[in-house]
């Protein structure tokens, strides 16, 4: 718990960074949309495949790293392998771990060690423009979706898909999941914790959020119009960017967790993704915890609900012998 903390307030001290940007930039649209559009590393391009020190991920023992090139636009996404300790028991399935908004993969590992703990291959991805993964644009789940496509090719082709897949994601990588599960039928379970419906109401609440002293200034006039501009900056429609719209795009069951006061990502974000597949959607509320209490999870409630849903719904009870 320690460890997410440190990168919990790492996250925080980068969000302020970037809404502060504002202040010089923002005198208009297109100047915000530059900001709604920029992956974290384009503005620290030397974090990324070149830098010569390894991974964080690998550092801190992860089974395999690697990149994948994906795109267009083009891509190298860093890729990390955590496998389950106990050998002699077959593997359960394979689940791709997705990370937040200005996060990285490391984020998610405690993450991944309770995943592989139940007996899973947990993948992490570093999403496009993050943690050691190139890309200068951000696009709220829609090429992020095909990215993540691409990277189950590349696991197809070196044999590390054993069972069948799932994808877990936090906030921002938990709509990515949901879009990956509306692009991509390998997907056959989703847990999607503390989603955002949409980015064209989720964008200038997060900016009044994080920065509310120069988010509050913006008219929501301006934030449309700036998202617009972010599109076409980034080649990608803000109005596909609606998990709303890709949750029922696919059959797979989708677990939703949020904490009911989640002023990052209000909760009724979660509320509109389950309305919309009320078929093949959970919705798991869980009372008084917040955005970050969340990704924390005290008491690891979020990851015994992720991988109690994955037993059920990927059949992992059966095991898949090992290569």
């Amino acid at each position: 718990m320690g460890f997410n903390r440190v990168l919990l307030r790492s996250g925080g001290m980068a969000s302020a960074l970037l809404f502060a940007g504002i202040v010089l930039m923002a005198r208009g649209a297109e100047p915000l949309a530059e900001v709604m559009a920029s992956a974290p590393n384009r503005i620290a391009p030397w974090v990324t495949e070149g830098n010569p020190l390894p991974p964080v991920e690998k550092l801190l023992g992860v089974n395999r790293q690697f990149w994948v090139r994906v795109g267009p636009p083009e891509a190298s996404l860093s890729v990390s392998v955590v496998e389950p300790k106990d050998k002699s028991r077959p593997l359960r399935g394979t689940i791709l771990v997705l990370h937040g908004i200005l996060g990285r993969s490391a984020n998610m590992l405690p993450t991944a060690w309770a995943l592989s703990g139940a007996g899973y291959r947990a993948v992490l991805v570093d999403l496009r423009g993050h943690g050691r993964s190139t890309g200068k644009y951000l696009t709220f789940g829609i090429q992020e979706a095909k990215d993540i496509s691409q990277v189950i090719d590349d696991l197809e082709r070196t044999g590390l898909v054993a069972g069948k897949l799932g994808a877990l994601g936090i906030s921002y990588g938990a709509t990515t999941s949901i879009h990956l599960a509306g692009y991509d039928s390998r997907i056959k379970a989703v847990v999607a914790i503390e989603p955002f419906s949409n980015v064209r109401d989720e964008a200038p609440h997060f900016a009044r959020v994080v920065a509310p002293a120069i988010g509050l200034w913006i008219s929501d006039k301006t934030y449309q119009e700036s998202l617009d501009e972010a599109g076409r900056i980034a080649n990608f429609n803000p109005d596909e960017a609606d998990a709303a719209k890709a949750i029922q795009r696919t059959s797979a069951p989708v677990l939703i967790i949020h904490g009911t006061n989640d002023w990052v990502v209000p909760h009724q974000h979660s509320e509109r993704l389950h309305a919309a597949a009320l078929d093949h959607s959970k919705l798991v509320s869980v009372p008084f915890l917040g955005h970050v209490a969340l990704m924390v999870d005290p008491g690891g409630f979020v990851a015994k609900q992720a991988c109690d849903w994955f037993d059920r719904e990927l059949d992992g009870q059966a095991g898949v012998a090992r290569p």
